[in-house]
């Protein structure tokens, strides 16, 4: 009889990957570089800056 490995669910890999670079990018200051650009961007639009 084979034995039934152990599998991990594709879409939870995708999460714990996807997980891990919010968090590596938040650790290296890209979110205020990316909030920032984007209150720049709305700014333009609206006609303020």
């Amino acid at each position: 009889m084979k034995k039934l490995a152990h599998r991990i669910p594709w879409w939870l890999v995708v999460l714990i990957a996807g997980a891990a670079l919010i968090v590596l990018g938040i650790a290296q200051g890209d979110f205020q570089d990316t909030m920032r650009k984007a209150a720049l961007v709305c700014y333009e639009c609206i006609g303020i800056g």
